[in-house]
């Protein structure tokens, strides 16, 4: 990989889902939790506690190249995709903090 756009470093772990790693569903939610500034980048399907994975945002974002398109994503945001052909959308995670600033970053 060339440019990694993420200010993180590429081997800075987050948190995903076995029907990602291991069934190749496609990440369709992605948040960027304020309390912590951890990363998860999930399915469209439920998930357990026991579901949960780790790997590096470099590995995954080899995986999904569209992923890149979120490295700006804000402390406190999330985006969703129907599916790897559709747009993200994005938001506010309901009751986490958000810096009001990053609000024109969500477009």
């Amino acid at each position: 990989m060339a440019h990694f756009p993420f200010s993180e470093r590429p081997d800075l772990l987050v948190f995903t889902c076995t029907h990602v790693l291991e069934e190749g569903r496609p990440v369709t939610l992605v948040c960027h939790h304020f309390s912590d500034n951890a990363w998860e980048f999930l399915c469209d399907c439920a998930h357990t506690d026991e579901e949960a994975l780790v790997i590096s945002i470099g590995e995954l974002c080899k995986m999904d190249p569209a992923l890149h398109l979120l490295s700006d994503l804000p402390v406190g945001a999330c985006a969703v995709r129907e599916s790897p052909a559709h747009a993200w959308q994005y938001g506010r995670i309901d009751g986490e903090d958000f810096y009001p600033a990053a609000e024109s970053r969500m477009k």
